[in-house]
């Protein structure tokens, strides 16, 4: 480790020492610890992938509260979110979905309900957003106890971080976060999977099947069609390849398939448990950093993840042990299909 490294990652290691000092300080300062919880609010915001990977929390969050009232609220003005899953029966209570616009009357309203614990899975929150919303809690929503907040992501320094430090997945972060406020349980992702109705899907999912996951919100993380293209033609006949993305991924889809003998369209064909179901049972997927990834990945189907970010990439990396994940630091577009097919092998 050169010297430089070593100054980036002790300016990297004080800032989160500090930033959880004052949070635990107000934590403290705000909250009073209740034994006798009946009722709780959970906040989770973003879209599919972020809801996909804090499951397991919800999981957890039940387990230790086997008869709580637990109400999930998530802020969203678009995309895919808790609502669109078929969550096990009992998981959460209520699920609501609120305009990021209406923050002010959705506080009044929640302060209604009189809940006794705030749990908190945040996303990237720095120290000003987390000590604001605790006093939003604390004051304005009239709950006594809460915890769940952290440090943050540190945004200086990045490929330093990378390259020296262990980053653990958003998961498992925010099941660190829940161990520090005293919950622990067995991880497991609560989605009902159901059997698509297609019975050309039936019968695909009988032989050995490769899924590309071809979606993603933004261009620099989706791998061009061509190299979707060459990994099926290499493949060949080792797997039927069904095609999964979103309505904006349908007209890529149908040209992929047009260049390719062992390639389905499936595309804004299924819904998350019928995906969560074809997932399961498929062999392994190709995957764009994205959220139907996610949703792989707690199937425990073995995923190859297509990667290219100056970002902490590795905390949205795949849980499962064996997949695989391939980065190029410049541009998605930079991983060869060939190198992909070789991790297929």
């Amino acid at each position: 480790m050169t010297l430089q490294d070593k100054i980036f990652l002790t300016y990297v290691f004080i800032l989160k020492k500090l930033r959880t000092l004052f949070i635990k300080i107000f934590i403290k300062l705000l909250f009073v610890k209740n034994n006798n919880i009946k009722k709780i609010l959970i906040n989770r915001d973003g879209a599919f992938g972020d809801s996909v990977v804090a499951l397991p929390a919800l999981s957890i969050i039940r387990q230790n509260f086997a008869s709580a009232e637990i109400d999930l609220i998530t802020f969203s003005d678009n995309g895919i979110t808790f609502a669109d899953f078929d969550l096990e029966d009992g998981l959460v209570n209520n699920i609501l979905v609120k305009s990021k616009r209406n923050r002010s009357k959705t506080i009044k309203e929640l302060k209604q309900n009189k809940y006794e614990l705030f749990i908190q899975l945040p996303q990237n929150l720095g120290l000003y957003k987390s000590i604001r919303n605790m006093i939003v809690v604390r004051f304005f929503m009239n709950i006594n106890s809460g915890f769940g907040w952290d440090c943050g992501r540190i945004k200086s320094f990045i490929k330093t971080q990378k390259k020296h430090l262990s980053i653990p997945t958003e998961t498992i972060r925010l099941l660190n976060n829940l161990k520090d406020g005293g919950l622990n349980g067995e991880i497991s992702y609560p989605i009902k999977a159901m059997n698509p109705m297609d019975k050309t899907v039936t019968d695909l999912l009988k032989q050995k099947v490769a899924v590309f996951i071809i979606g993603g919100k933004l261009k620099i993380k989706k791998w061009p069609s061509e190299n979707w293209i060459k990994l099926a033609n290499l493949i060949g006949n080792d797997y039927q390849i069904i095609i999964a993305g979103g309505p904006l991924e349908e007209k890529e889809a149908k040209h992929i398939k047009s260049q390719t003998e062992n390639s389905h369209n499936f595309c804004n064909k299924f819904s998350i448990s019928e995906l969560f179901y074809v997932f399961r049972h498929s062999q392994i997927a190709i995957s764009n950093d994205t959220g139907a990834m996610h949703l792989c990945d707690a199937a425990g189907t073995v995923v190859i993840g297509l990667f290219s970010t100056k970002e902490l990439s590795p905390k949205w990396y795949p849980n499962n042990d064996k997949s695989i994940v391939i980065e190029d630091d410049i541009s998605i577009s930079n991983i060869d299909p060939n190198r992909v097919y070789k991790a297929i092998n």
